[in-house]
């Protein structure tokens, strides 16, 4: 989600999604002068990889793919590997140019891969392929790159590295994996496999659909029964997922005892996003009874195994002496831990506690300059598209922390993130709604009513009006 938390992380999930309340945010005692609780995420967002499209335009340059050289699936969905020929397009990357092929794609991972059959041989997957270079060259969405010429293309930035020595206007042989005629067929294949009980199918189906990626747009009440599927057949990040969808009401019905319970399972198979999200739920008493030393030793247990949000939800506690002795240099440790990891929550609250002098020495330049690297990871994160991160981005510039106030670009960055659709955006707006002020609040009721989509009061009341609202805008007819 990373999902974020709102900031989401700009997180958490990641997605975007910790769930936890804005009291709960708080050490007790200690009200923030910031006038505004970030919501985070737990799991960070899936990413999705960017080829930077073409600094000037792109060649249109058709050429007849090669014969696919198939095989028959268990679906009666034709896969196989064709040969496209490419003409590659300007692209600019750290001041270098280079060539590239004008598509956005998302890695294939482990689950992807064994639902393929594709073994070791992974790649990228297009998940669009509508510029005028793609279409050119015959790709389409669905399709795995998996050679550049002679390079293989692996692992997380496989696709960029291979294309970091080509040239604008290079012509070269792009090997794709297939299913059938794209991403309709695709779909039909592992809904199949998944029906014959393939885990990675399964996993891989409530993943893409979750997300909007290759097979439609985002569906998670789609999304949630394969999620389940690979959850009871042992597969831990479906768990974990299907209990984020269950802890926030998304996709199906809210039901936080359900999430515990799936946390738990994926906690004791030692997922580290399970043991922060179990954490959160002792710490805030939801769907099990409120225990901070229990919620303390599940974040522990992630901090132990890496987990960025983990450092931060564990630094809380130790600020505020919650399940664990009060330790105010323990605390900022674990944040400056989390700060590192680049999460934006942790770099915020680090900087508010050198701005008020909380637990460390005063230094106004030092937070200043937190605020400023806090701002540019949550900027990072809404330049990926992360919907929370969007949204918190917009209420950085609302108050003019770590960028130059204005309530021009505040406007702009919230509309933005409410039109990316994010149900657990509006979801935790609505549930949580005091991580505003209550003048930040009818500002953004302000803001909706300029866009249309709002005619009742400026209260600073989030009603079902404000929520159909922002539901108008992230589903325009």
């Amino acid at each position: 989600m990373v999902r974020p938390s709102l900031i989401a992380a700009a997180c958490a999930l990641a997605v975007a999604a910790s769930g936890l309340s804005s009291a709960s945010a708080e050490p007790d005692g200690v009200r923030l002068a910031q006038r505004w609780t970030p919501l985070t995420g737990i799991l960070p967002p899936e990413r999705e990889v960017r080829d930077p499209g073409p600094e000037t335009g792109s060649l249109d340059r058709a050429v007849p793919a090669a014969p696919a050289v198939s095989d028959v699936s268990d679906t009666n969905v034709q896969t196989g590997r064709r040969l496209l020929q490419a003409a590659l397009v300007r692209v600019v990357t750290d001041g270098q140019p280079h060539g590239g092929l004008d598509v956005q794609s998302t890695v294939v991972d482990a689950d992807l891969a064994d639902a393929l059959g594709l073994g070791e041989q992974r790649g990228a997957m297009v998940t669009d392929a509508s510029s005028s270079s793609a279409r050119g060259a015959n790709f389409r969405t669905g399709d795995i790159i998996q050679r550049i010429g002679a390079h293989s293309v692996a692992g997380p930035n496989g696709l960029q590295q291979a294309l970091r020595d080509t040239s604008p206007d290079d012509l070269l042989t792009v090997e794709v994996w297939r299913a059938g005629e794209g991403a309709a067929d695709l779909k039909q294949l592992l809904v199949g496999r998944a029906e014959a009980g393939n885990v990675g199918a399964a996993a891989s189906l409530g993943r893409l659909l979750s997300l909007g990626l290759v097979l439609g747009p985002r569906n998670p009440t789609e999304a949630a029964p394969y999620y389940l599927k690979a959850a009871e057949a042992g597969h831990l990040a479906s768990m974990t997922r299907y209990a984020l969808f269950a802890k926030d009401g998304v996709g199906i019905a809210k039901d936080e005892a359900v999430a515990a319970r799936w946390f738990r399972k994926a906690a004791d198979g030692g997922q580290e996003a399970a043991m922060t999200n179990l954490g959160g739920l002792y710490e805030a008493g939801l769907g099990v009874k409120q225990d901070y030393s229990e919620a303390a030793l599940w974040y522990r247990r992630a901090v132990e195994k890496g987990h960025v949000f983990a450092n931060y939800r564990l630094g809380l506690m130790y600020e505020a002496g919650r399940g664990v002795g009060k330790d105010h240099q323990e605390a900022a440790r674990l944040l400056r831990a989390a700060s590192d990891g680049g999460l934006s929550e942790a770099t915020s609250w680090l900087a508010d506690k050198y701005a008020q002098g909380r637990g460390l020495p005063k230094d106004e330049a030092e937070a200043a300059k937190l605020n400023a690297v806090a701002a540019d990871q949550v900027r990072r994160a809404a330049d990926r598209g992360n919907a929370v991160a969007t949204f918190n981005l917009g209420i950085l510039y609302r108050l003019g922390k770590g960028v130059a106030q204005s309530d021009t670009d505040a406007a702009y960055w919230v509309v933005k993130s409410l039109r990316l659709g994010d149900r657990y955006l509006i979801a935790e707006l609505m549930r949580n709604p005091d991580v505003l002020a209550v003048a930040d609040r009818k500002w953004l009721q302000g803001v909706l009513r300029d866009e249309g989509t709002y005619k009742g009061p400026i209260n600073g009341a989030f009603s079902s009006d404000v929520r159909a609202a922002m539901e108008a805008l992230a589903n325009p007819a």
